[in-house]
């Protein structure tokens, strides 16, 4: 499932809180395994959608998400989406 973010937000709960940092990466590695259908050592991706998922995952503001994935990363990320939502769909 490369070069596509791997989660789909809309399942996650806003009020979930973590205690440690451990249970949090945990979850959000089911929910990679989950989307991309197989085990997170078979999932191969590029690491700034990696990086816009956990965003997107916690939740971050755009600051933030550009804060963490820096300039050129977040342009990356944001021409991969745009890509996506341009394809044309065949009936």
């Amino acid at each position: 499932m490369a070069l596509q973010p791997m989660i789909d937000v809309r399942r996650l709960d806003a009020a979930l809180e973590y205690r440690n940092m451990s249970d949090l990466l945990r979850d959000f590695r089911k929910y990679l395994e989950h989307e991309a259908g197989a085990p997170v050592q078979r999932i191969e991706t590029n690491a700034a959608l990696v990086l816009h998922d956990l965003c997107r995952f916690l939740k971050l503001g755009e600051q933030q998400r550009e804060k963490v994935l820096g300039k050129s990363a977040r342009a990356y990320v944001d021409g991969v989406l745009d890509e996506r939502i341009d394809l044309p769909v065949i009936h």
